[in-house]
């Protein structure tokens, strides 16, 4: 039977991933999204699952009202404004910024106050005695920090809308967060928002800008957010305290809501999607400088088991295509060796052109934002005339070293 081509469907059946990795990543993405809207492809695209820099971008997408062109320009404007900044006039010239002072001051004092009596406790020999589950853990909240500030300014991005105003001619949309209590992922749409741990809560009155913040909250710049949510599980409504971070933590790929075989009664906004494209746009393996003291180790080890995690979830995409589980796939790597793309063009962008750029959410050059975004689009559109441009390259292996690293 000849194989049908991947550019032309007749329904939306695209799973979309956008990896996370700040400003970096959403003008590397924006690229990668002109590239499949040129292509006719971002109209099969059924649903975009996001994490971190690439929930923003996403979120940009499926809200801001108009068309293609539309958020292309507003999604530059921001990228040139920053968030940094904004986030800084927030905390000195709002409330919240006081808030978030005081809600840090008196964490603080509760753990330091917890501290010490661990150790008089230690020095008496009653700790065991003791059986206090304030010792291990605060009640207090983390109701206000750098990241309420920062949902502050993202809330004036997205105009207040919650979840369930996202646009209904967009991709369903899946925002990737980190439960820091269960250690699972935690997923915000339109019709849902949970995880298999705690079942399913009531998106009506959740912000888009709250679900973004949460996937973006990288834990060693940002505290993660400290809430109280009622779920529904089994029938059976209960009312839970979630700690959330930044979706890369648990996937920074964000492919983890687009995997074939995950059980709809167990898990949430579960799908088949027999084709999928996941744009990357973390940071390739490189030598990186030799780490001596405690903070450089960690910040090692922690990079090395992220590139790990990365890697084997890229190559589970190759298992799954063998394995007739999917179709087919592509992916648009940041880091793409670039001397395996047949279909380049002579102006390319090349991986050495934007290694790099760091992954915060500083203001942007425009220089910088055409260049990221001039790569995401080259990358793209080669990746789709190179594998999805005829039904002979339909069943091709796509690009099995575009991860740049060891399978």
């Amino acid at each position: 039977m000849p194989q049908a081509d991947p550019t032309v469907g007749t329904r939306p059946d695209i799973g979309l991933a956008l990896s996370g990795g700040g400003s970096r990543a959403m003008a590397f993405h924006l690229g990668c999204l002109r590239a499949l809207h040129d292509e006719g492809l971002l109209d099969q695209v059924a649903t975009i699952s996001a994490v971190s820099g690439g929930s923003v971008l996403a979120a940009l997408y499926c809200q801001t009202p108009g068309d293609f062109a539309t958020f292309e320009v507003k999604t530059q404007q921001l990228l040139k404004r920053g968030f940094l900044r904004p986030a800084i006039l927030q905390a000195v010239s709002s409330f919240e910024g006081l808030k978030a002072l005081a809600n840090f001051a008196a964490v603080g004092t509760d753990r330091l106050l917890a501290f010490v009596v661990c150790r008089v406790l230690g020095g008496l020999r009653l700790r065991k005695r003791f059986k206090s589950s304030w010792l291990a853990q605060s009640s207090i909240r983390r109701s206000a920090s750098r990241t309420t500030i920062l949902r502050k300014v993202f809330s004036q991005v997205f105009a207040h809308q919650t979840l369930p105003s996202l646009r209904k001619d967009r991709p369903k949309l899946i925002i990737v967060a980190c439960e820091l209590q269960t250690k699972s992922a935690f997923y915000f749409a339109a019709d849902a928002v949970g995880s298999w741990h705690f079942g399913s809560a009531a998106p009506e009155d959740m912000e888009i800008a709250h679900a973004v913040s949460a996937s973006a909250a990288y834990p060693a710049a940002l505290p993660p957010l400290d809430e109280v949510l009622t779920f529904t599980k089994n029938d059976v409504a209960e009312c839970h305290r979630v700690i959330l971070t930044d979706g890369g933590v648990y996937d920074n790929l964000a492919l983890a809501p687009l995997w074939p075989g995950r059980d709809p009664t167990i898990s949430l906004h579960v799908a088949d999607y027999p084709r999928i494209i996941a744009c990357r746009a973390g940071y390739g393996l490189k030598h990186a400088a030799r780490p001596a003291f405690m903070v450089s180790r960690l910040k090692a080890a922690f990079e090395s088991v992220h590139a790990r995690a990365q890697n084997f979830a890229m190559n589970r995409l190759y298992d799954l295509q063998r394995g007739g589980e999917i179709e087919t796939f592509l992916l648009p790597y940041i880091d793409q060796k670039d001397s395996l793309l047949t279909h380049a063009p002579a102006d390319l962008v090349t991986a050495e052109d934007v290694a790099d750029y760091p992954t915060d959410f500083s203001a942007m050059p425009e220089e910088w934002i055409d260049r990221l975004s001039k790569r995401g689009e080259q990358v793209t559109r080669a990746l789709v005339k190179q594998y999805w441009s005829s039904r002979e390259q339909a069943v091709g292996d796509p690009v099995r070293n575009s991860s740049g690293g060891d399978p």
